[in-house]
């Protein structure tokens, strides 16, 4: 059983946890615009609550996102410099899939589930990620997260409100409540590590070395993507 060391800080939450045998130890803080200067001393807290030193952690896990752009980065950031320096495999996670695992985890559902995520993208749109859960088989299974407006999102809502998907999770009930609304399960949750750190073990996932990849965020807004990169390279 991995040893998983997992950030998420992908929206307001800032979190980090460790899974070390069939114990989890985490740290899950409302901290927006704070997560720069927590996830470092929550890293050091959850080793410390474990008891454990960084060579006995097998795995590092982060919320690639979409999310926050700026809470992406500093996931992805900080689990590289934790990979170079304790010379471990790295793996992304979906925040949207975090989210879906949190809410499971937290409702009266249990066996097979097929499950809706969605978070607030601002700028009038909507990440939406949906996928399958069997708890007795420890069986996951996502589709690809999208970024979608208003109109383009009721539409892939009609369908799936059409095909039964039962229950839905995320933070759009307080901005779009007229969206939440349409569910008749919905769950106000945001990602957590803990949930980053169990799909790694869910999925068996193993991760990858440095020299192999680049922890990177999922943007999904391409242009936003490409807007920070021309601003990086007029400060060169």
């Amino acid at each position: 059983m991995k040893t998983v060391l997992a950030i998420e800080t992908s929206t307001a939450a800032c979190s980090v946890a460790l899974l070390h045998g069939k114990e989890c130890f985490s740290v899950f803080e409302m901290q927006p615009q704070k997560h720069a200067i927590r996830v470092l001393p929550m890293v050091d807290e959850v080793l410390a609550q474990a008891g454990i030193q960084p060579e006995q952690i097998d795995l590092l896990a982060f919320g690639e996102g979409p999310g926050a752009f700026t809470g992406i980065r500093i996931a992805a950031g900080v689990v590289q410099g934790l990979a170079l320096g304790w010379n471990k495999p790295v793996q992304g996670i979906s925040s949207l899939e975090a989210t879906a695992y949190s809410g499971l985890q937290q409702s009266t559902h249990a066996g097979e589930q097929t499950w809706l995520a969605l978070l607030d993208a601002r700028m009038g749109e909507i990440y939406l990620q949906y996928g399958y859960y069997n708890a007795t088989q420890a069986l996951w299974q996502a589709d690809s997260a999208q970024l979608l407006d208003m109109p383009h999102l009721n539409a892939v809502l009609d369908e799936l409100l059409a095909a039964q998907v039962p229950v839905a999770f995320g933070d759009i009930d307080l901005a779009y409540p007229e969206v939440s609304a349409r569910f008749t399960d919905w769950t106000h949750v945001l990602p957590s590590a803990e949930a980053v750190a169990h799909l790694a073990r869910i999925k068996q996932l193993s991760g990858k070395p440095l020299a192999e990849t680049v922890p990177l965020p999922v943007y999904l807004r391409n242009q936003v993507a490409e807007t920070i990169e021309q601003r990086r390279a007029k400060t060169l």
